[in-house]
């Protein structure tokens, strides 16, 4: 695996400080957007370290209530003509070129963490370590900001992502199940939403997947 994160995500420690409140996230958001969304996600782009897990909350489950402004597969279809060269030492008129596509992805959407870990990659390449590690740091604080949405060891308090992508992600970096022999069912839930039930052996593990509006679109 080429990304980043594996190596990064051995210094994240996990902790939960109380199931998140995606209700709330959601009145608060759909009513003033522009404080409870917008100006988190300006501090993210600049500043990220600055925004307490409360904000960072606001930006990963909050993007859910938005509107994207932009076409969700024409974004995936440019974002994978990066990632496959961002994993590869380039020439450097190359790695250029590459990295200004990513740029202009990254200014419609700097929280997709898959562009963080490409943007990571290019400026390592070309020996930009401050800004190699300014995005590492956004990647690792939508991670935990993850791994602190619940304990996932009960159904009434899961893990809490919004995306398939994000579910096998917490499943890798913050459970014990993910092993040979695992088993899961799935169940969708009054809200919408989808909550898998991994189990290995004793051991369960529960994760929830709350999606936006455009998810399948």
């Amino acid at each position: 695996m080429k990304e980043l994160y594996g190596v990064l995500m051995i210094f994240c420690v996990s902790v939960v400080f109380g199931q998140v409140n995606i209700d709330e996230i959601k009145k608060n958001v759909t009513e003033n957007p522009q404080k409870f969304y917008y100006q988190n996600l300006e501090t993210f782009r600049t500043n990220p370290s600055t925004l307490s897990d409360e904000e960072l909350n606001y930006i990963y489950y909050g993007n859910n209530y938005v509107d994207y402004g932009f076409d969700r597969g024409d974004f995936n279809k440019k974002l994978s003509e990066v990632s496959k060269f961002a994993g590869r030492k380039l020439s450097k008129k190359l790695s250029g070129e590459v990295l200004t596509k990513a740029l202009s992805l990254y200014q419609l959407n700097p929280l997709n963490k898959t562009l963080l870990n490409d943007l990571a990659l290019l400026y390592g390449y070309s020996g930009d370590h401050e800004k190699r590690d300014f995005h590492l740091l956004q990647y690792q604080l939508l991670v935990e900001t993850i791994g602190k949405s619940g304990t996932g060891l009960l159904e009434e308090t899961p893990i809490v992502v919004t995306s398939f992508h994000d579910k096998f992600l917490a499943l890798e970096q913050f459970s014990k199940v993910l092993a040979k022999g695992i088993s899961f069912k799935t169940k969708q839930l009054e809200d919408g939403s989808w909550l898998d039930i991994f189990k290995n052996g004793l051991d369960l593990y529960f994760i929830k997947t709350v999606h936006h509006k455009d998810m399948f679109k």
